[in-house]
């Protein structure tokens, strides 16, 4: 539910809820295009690594991001193509919405364009397994507004706050679809 949101083209993100290693699988259904996933570094080993990459993914060091993670996450927003950032920032199945940190909303604030962000809930039914029932709720967006003045960080803590409560509304939508 909720495709209309999103656009025909051009560049996006969408900020799902973590709830399983399925949810990369389930994401590229809603969107006919290819995304990009930004992953934690340490999910990159094996046949695990093999596969995320495949579908997307790049690396990024969450304990200590580097400039270079940075510039690849704008370069790919500036080139138009949609990104998907979990900003629980892992996978979280025993709540509803984990606290975010800022990390996503400090992103997008640097793009010198207005950017939608799009709160994506997932739920399975009865549980996050093959063959169970899956359902994604995509909210309305919530708009970057590039060249604001003041406090870069109390907006990011402000925008941080919009997105939290946007993907717990999200969330709790998907899992009443998943549910009947």
């Amino acid at each position: 539910m909720g495709r209309e949101h999103l656009p025909k083209e051009g560049q996006f993100v969408l900020a799902p809820k973590h709830y399983s290693r399925w949810d990369p699988v389930i994401l590229p259904l809603v969107w006919p295009y290819p995304l990009r996933f930004m992953t934690n570094a340490i999910e990159f080993g094996g046949v695990q690594g093999w596969f995320i990459r495949r579908l997307g993914a790049f690396a990024v060091n969450l304990k200590c991001p580097q400039p270079s993670s940075l510039r690849h996450v704008l370069a790919i927003l500036n080139a138009g193509q949609p990104l998907v950032i979990f900003p629980e920032g892992g996978i979280v199945p025993n709540q509803v919405v984990r606290p975010l940190k800022p990390g996503l909303a400090r992103l997008v604030l640097q793009i010198d364009r207005p950017l939608p962000i799009f709160p994506v809930g997932i739920a399975y039914h009865p549980q996050p397994q093959f063959r169970a029932r899956v359902a994604l709720w995509i909210g309305s967006p919530l708009w970057t507004a590039p060249g604001q003045e003041g406090n870069r960080k109390q907006q990011a803590q402000d925008f941080t706050q919009q997105l939290q409560a946007a993907l717990h509304a999200a969330v709790l939508e998907a899992r009443k679809c998943a549910q009947s």
